[in-house]
């Protein structure tokens, strides 16, 4: 009597591989499949469950078959979880913390960043100071201040990881261009002389009130302020719109509107702010955060469009072939 599962092959019993199920030889939960089936993409699912076949007969006859396919689906499964590791990176959204001062080129970056790899940039523009407060809330990807004082504050909390130098700034009277009557700090103290001042949680105010604290002018100047301003943007705004005759701000913001000039201050001048962009320590997408911070201050990359919105970097950028 044969055994059940065997055929008779001219008197030879032998097994009957064909009736025996794949599923019963080569053991897999359906949890396991459930998982496995997640992984894979349709077409890799097709070719493991033929691997997988062929499995079942090499667990009874061919141990290095059953090796070989093993090492086969291993690789698959590294495959696909390296291919979907991928594209999630390509997904993420970074969120930077940038100063209003930076805007006009730093949203011309963001797009050029956003075109060549298809990530997404969520920028918020606010004064330094306030920013850094959001971050202490809020957390995020990555802090562009308008002065690297506000990255060593962050250091001295444990908020960056790394920062990277970007551009720098320079502090100057803005008026209007046919303006005849500001030539110096000291002008602004005249009777009558309308100033537009930035508040101390930006940049520019702060810096600007550390650097008149130690000028003999600065209470006669300070008298002559009829309005404060959140941020850099703002006071300019008010200069070129005539509700103010002067205000003192970054020169190379100053520099994108036509219809006003900037006079040069010598303390001002002795003291440029450098400008550095930091990782912070919060972002749950370092890598990706890196990318951009380097993308940003790439010499063939973001600093020629910093360039070309008459912000200074130490090494002038030049765009490549």
């Amino acid at each position: 009597m044969k055994s059940h599962g065997q055929a008779t092959d001219n008197g030879i019993d032998r097994p009957n591989l064909l009736a025996r199920n794949p599923v019963e030889q080569v053991k897999i939960s359906s949890s396991q499949k459930s998982r496995l089936s997640l992984l894979l993409q349709p077409h890799d699912r097709i070719l493991v469950a033929h691997i997988l076949r062929v499995l079942s007969f090499a667990l009874m006859n061919k141990p290095i078959i059953l090796f070989f396919g093993l090492l086969v689906i291993l690789t698959i499964c590294i495959g696909a979880l390296w291919t979907n590791h991928r594209k999630a990176d390509d997904d993420k959204t970074l969120t930077l913390y940038c100063a209003a001062a930076l805007r006009v080129p730093v949203s011309e970056i963001i797009t050029q960043y956003e075109n060549e790899t298809g990530r997404t940039v969520k920028v918020i523009y606010n004064g330094s100071g306030a920013l850094l407060s959001q971050i202490k809330i809020g957390g995020g990807d990555l802090f562009l201040p308008a002065n690297n004082a506000y990255i060593q504050d962050a250091a001295k909390d444990n908020l960056t990881a790394e920062s990277i130098p970007a551009t720098q700034l320079t502090a100057v009277i803005v008026v209007a261009k046919d303006n005849t009557n500001i030539h110096s700090l000291q002008d602004l103290t005249r009777s009558g002389v309308k100033i537009s001042f930035a508040n101390q949680s930006s940049a520019i105010g702060k810096f600007t009130r550390e650097i008149l604290k130690q000028h003999p002018l600065f209470d006669a100047i300070r008298k002559n302020v009829t309005v404060t301003k959140p941020t850099v943007n703002n006071i300019i705004e008010d200069v070129a719109l005539g509700s103010a005759d002067a205000t003192i701000a970054w020169d190379a913001v100053a520099k994108n509107y036509p219809t006003l000039k900037t006079i040069p201050v010598p303390i001002f001048e002795q003291k440029p702010r450098k400008v550095d962009i930091a990782v912070l320590r919060s972002s749950k997408h370092p890598a990706a955060a890196l990318h951009f911070a380097r993308f940003l201050t790439a010499k063939n990359k973001g600093l020629i469009i910093f360039n070309q919105h008459h912000f200074k970097t130490e090494t002038p950028a030049k765009a490549t072939n």
